[in-house]
């Protein structure tokens, strides 16, 4: 639970300390995290639609409990992150949304460009390639001396000026390919942006002129 609720961003910073000190503890964990990090640019696929054909709720789903007072913010930030998490991997093994996930792309290689910059305040290099999926955008970004223990994500903002989180992870990895997923169409995107949870920019990687 503790690494969905990271990946989303939903963890109190005291829990986000804890979760990555046991990061930098755990491979098995930091190689799940690379894993799954294309979750939340899933999140921005999910229609309304979608949840029409969705299994209905049994009584016991139904039941509410009560929140404590103090905490009521971060866990209704959290119920309504993990939701939705939830829903993505409830629909994919319906089929509804699980198409990246479970059906092939086509054999052919898919049409794709690779961009790079540097940060000339932070020193952070990033290797970023986009990869034409019917779905949007594949992402692959390769970091290099980013500074480590730092919760990252990955802005994709579109020419028309929409914005998605395409990936959350742990900066703890160096030089690794780091997978994101934006619904963005690779043509349409203006820059891709690798910032920390404090809004903090590390890397700006705008398209070629």
């Amino acid at each position: 639970m503790s690494l969905g609720a990271y990946l989303l961003g939903a963890l109190d910073p005291a829990e986000r300390a804890d979760f990555e000190a046991h990061l930098h503890r755990c491979d098995s964990c930091r190689g799940e995290l690379v894993r799954l990090s294309p979750l939340p640019g899933l999140l921005h696929r999910v229609r309304v639609e979608d949840f029409e054909d969705a299994v209905e709720p049994t009584e016991a789903d139904l039941l509410v409990v009560p929140e404590p007072e103090p905490r009521r913010g971060v866990w209704a930030k959290r119920k309504v992150l993990l939701s939705a998490a939830a829903a993505v991997v409830v629909l994919a093994a319906a089929g509804v949304v699980g198409f990246e996930v479970l059906r092939p792309e086509p054999t052919s290689t898919p049409p794709s460009v690779s961009w790079s910059a540097t940060d000339s305040a932070s020193g952070v290099r990033a290797d970023v390639r986009l990869i034409d999926r019917s779905w949007g955008t594949e992402v692959k970004i390769k970091l290099h001396d980013v500074p480590p223990g730092k919760p990252c994500k990955l802005v994709v903002r579109g020419r028309d000026g929409n914005r998605e989180v395409a990936g959350w992870w742990g900066s703890g990895g160096q030089d690794e390919e780091i997978p994101g997923s934006t619904s963005i169409g690779r043509s349409s995107i203006s820059r891709v942006e690798v910032v920390t949870d404090d809004d903090i920019v590390l890397v700006d990687v705008p398209a070629p002129a």
